[in-house]
């Protein structure tokens, strides 16, 4: 048995370095050890080569984020002088400072920071009607705020004689309420109580009066002016 054992470990050392083929040489086999660091060796380089890639990507994608930056910071200060050119134009033609103005539409008044649509004669509505014409322009039905803007649709009701404007006034239960939610102010109009009707017109020859809302009226409609 000792024999035995001594024998195969002489086999095993001649295996390790190399057995002699026919011809008398000896064989060469990779040692376990060698194959692993070559592996290792081999998996180090294929590893610095993607990190390598990934580097070079990331910088070509940062310097592309920084041109796509400064092509949009150039662009909207292009975008910004010409607006500031436009709004200049535009308030000088107001009459304002020109670091700012408000703004109406073509066909309406502008008085404080309101805009006010007077309509034609030919736009005979009910009251109903004129409510929702003056919303489809984003407005509502005219609401007299104070004295100085109640003056001034008294001058602008006074260049169309002979012509019933319904405004936002109308009575809601037992009371009388503007189509903004707000309550009526006996101290800026008196609604005569000679005829009856839900609905307040303002004439300039008449002044205010209410009437049946299905009857057909001119309108006034007022809403914000732009500030620009």
């Amino acid at each position: 048995m000792l024999q035995l054992s001594v024998v195969s470990l002489q086999q095993e050392e001649l295996l390790l370095a190399g057995s002699p083929d026919n011809s008398g040489k000896k064989l060469w086999r990779p040692s376990w050890k060698g194959v692993i660091m070559t592996l290792l060796v081999g998996s180090n380089i294929i590893l610095i080569r993607i990190i390598e890639s990934l580097v070079y990507k990331g910088r070509s994608l940062e310097n592309e984020i920084s041109l796509l930056r400064m092509n949009i910071t150039q662009s909207s200060a292009d975008q910004l002088r010409r607006m500031m050119e436009i709004r200049k134009q535009l308030c000088l033609n107001t009459g304002e400072k020109p670091d700012g103005c408000t703004l109406c539409p073509d066909g309406w008044l502008r008085h404080r920071e309101n805009c006010y649509y007077f309509s034609s004669v030919r736009e005979y509505r009910t009251w109903d009607e004129s409510r929702e014409v003056c919303e489809e322009m984003g407005a509502h039905l005219l609401v007299i705020e104070d004295r100085e803007q109640q003056e001034f649709i008294n001058r602008s009701i006074n260049q169309q004689t002979d012509i019933k404007f319904w405004m936002g006034l109308y009575r809601d239960g037992d009371g009388w309420r503007w189509v903004d939610g707000g309550h009526y102010d006996t101290s800026l109009l008196q609604i005569s109580e000679e005829y009856s009707g839900d609905c307040v017109w303002w004439e300039a020859d008449s002044g205010f009066d209410k009437d049946d809302c299905q009857y057909k009226h001119n309108c006034i409609c007022q809403k914000r002016a732009l500030k620009i």
